[in-house]
């Protein structure tokens, strides 16, 4: 049984909270994780009654919670919890209605909100006596649009809050895949002494979707692919796969290490560029038998737009364990099939005992992050024959779902819960997030300094083919979700 607490939803009646947060809540609830006392306030502009919200929440679990029992004794207990608040955050008036947090309970403020808005609710939670020792606020990325606007956010939140009651939240961190990587590099002694430039050739990262701008026109048009998945997603990926061994796994020794690595990364630079970053726009096309349009024609996206719906890096890591290893970063939209997935690509054997004609394939070890949370190792291995020596590339699937009972737990479930606990171990620290829009704005900066062409793709491919070439010239190739 966890403590009592109070959570406050900012953005209650929001996509998020619909689609993801109260189905999380509504799981853990059935598995009793909750205390009798904990309870649910949902923060929204709209005029509403509480049983017209609990209304919009019991379809929303029936449309987007994965657990099927939605009885009524469960649905009961669940909805007690819930109460809906009108809020203006400009409003003195809704401020000043709001109940004192009680020193026993904690208060969890989480924003669901546009960015925009963090600087402002957090200023006005401290004006108004909203915040003690046993309070915390959780933010979604992304914070900030460049290292000047992420500078003003944490600021603003730290001006009402110690960093260890801020909780920045990105859930792929959530992932069960993800966190299996500490495991999997930790507790194994086969992988951690291999995890370095004497064994491994190249390490690939892609976040792919198949997905277009669902609505997001205009904020995506202003943000874009690197942005709004490279800055966060995946170098927060990276760290993981390449930081060194943390001291322990508190979540300050997993953070300071991770830091490190951003701090390590090597600069890209006009002498580089063109071999390390490759930009990407899709175009019409067709995905699952569904003709596309091109982003150029989505809702939102202004006349002749110029940002990328998709980007591949080439990053290097200064430091002895990665001098050498590209780091291959692959993100877009409207991409062939949802897959997200770490690769890890070892060197070829030093010498071919079975002859030239036959052909030795690297191995890899792939943890796939989505849709099919797991871990595959590609082995060679020889066919059964009475004669001749035959090599075949064969699997060793680790499909998590198949051996966990809660294998289909929702990445915000558990971050809820660390929350709610208070470990911070799997949310971005202040200096990690400042130190990935410094080498992201540079990025940027570059590109507005150089004309860095911007490829058409097609929708449905696997991005523009710049980005095949880029690998293709150091003899290597994507994995492409195989």
């Amino acid at each position: 049984m966890l403590e009592s607490f109070n959570l406050y939803i900012f953005g209650g009646t929001g996509d998020l909270a619909q689609r993801k947060l109260l189905p999380a809540l509504y799981r853990q609830d059935l598995l009793s994780s909750f205390s009798k006392d904990s309870k649910i306030i949902a923060l929204g502009t709209k005029e509403m009654t509480n049983e017209e919200y609990k209304l919009i929440i019991r379809n929303s679990l029936l449309k987007y919670s994965k657990i099927c029992d939605l009885d009524n004794n469960s649905w009961d207990r669940f909805s007690e919890r819930i109460s809906y608040k009108k809020i203006n955050i400009k409003s003195e008036t809704d401020w000043f209605s709001f109940a004192k947090p009680n020193k026993s309970i904690g208060s969890i403020y989480y924003l669901a909100t546009p960015p925009s808005l963090y600087k402002e609710i957090s200023i006005a939670l401290q004006k108004n006596n909203l915040i003690n020792h046993n309070s915390r606020i959780v933010v979604e990325k992304p914070i900030g649009s460049d290292y000047a606007s992420a500078l003003e956010i944490n600021n603003a939140l730290a001006d009402g809050f110690n960093e260890n009651q801020i909780y920045r939240i990105d859930h792929y961190l959530g992932k069960e895949a993800v966190q299996n990587l500490l495991a999997l590099r930790f507790a194994n002694v086969i992988f951690e002494n291999i995890w370095s430039n004497s064994a491994i050739d190249n390490i690939q990262i892609t976040v792919a979707e198949n997905l277009s701008l669902e609505g997001r026109g205009d904020y995506y048009d202003k943000t874009g692919a690197l942005k709004d998945m490279v800055q966060n997603h995946l170098l927060q990926i990276l760290c993981l796969v390449a930081m060194e061994p943390p001291t322990d796994i508190t979540s300050e020794s997993v953070r300071d290490e991770k830091l490190k690595v951003l701090k390590s990364l090597a600069l890209i630079d006009k002498n580089n560029i063109n071999a390390s970053c490759i930009r990407g726009q899709y175009s019409e096309g067709s995905i699952d038998n569904t003709l596309k349009k091109r982003y150029l024609d989505e809702g939102g996206v202004g006349k002749g737009s110029a940002t990328e719906t998709f980007v591949a890096l080439k990053i290097m890591i200064d430091n002895w364990r990665w001098a050498g290893v590209p780091f291959y970063l692959r993100t877009g939209k409207n991409m062939a099939k949802k897959c997200s997935e770490i690769v890890i690509e070892f060197k070829s054997i030093p010498h071919n005992i079975f002859g030239k004609d036959k052909k030795l394939n690297t191995n890899q070890l792939i943890l796939k992050l989505q849709p099919d949370e797991g871990i595959q190792l590609k082995l060679m291995t020889k066919e059964p024959s009475v004669s001749g020596f035959n090599l075949k590339e064969l699997p060793l699937d680790l499909v998590l779902n198949e051996y966990h009972e809660l294998g289909h737990q929702d990445c915000y479930e558990r971050l809820l819960l660390d929350v709610i606990k208070g470990n911070p171990a799997l949310f971005m620290r202040r200096d990690e997030v400042e130190a990935s829009w410094v080498w992201i704005d540079r990025l940027v900066e570059l590109w507005d300094q150089i004309d860095i062409p911007l490829h058409e793709y097609l929708s449905g491919s696997w991005g523009p083919s710049a980005s095949d070439l880029m690998l293709d010239k150091e003899n290597r190739s994507w994995r492409n979700g195989k």
